[in-house]
């Protein structure tokens, strides 16, 4: 009877390429929000200069 048996090989699992590396850590929850109001505060000021428009 063991001779009917059909004996399974476990598939062999190609190694996985290495992941490139970030140069930096995880970006910081605030740093977005920090972003935006430096791009408004410059616009703001700009404005107020009469470089654009008026």
């Amino acid at each position: 009877m063991s001779d009917n048996v059909i004996k399974f090989r476990r598939p062999e699992k190609k190694p996985e390429p290495p992941q490139p590396k970030k140069p930096r850590g995880p970006m910081p929850s605030w740093l977005p929000f920090a972003v935006l109001l430096a791009i408004a505060l410059a616009i703001y000021f700009v404005s107020k200069s009469g470089m654009i428009g008026q």
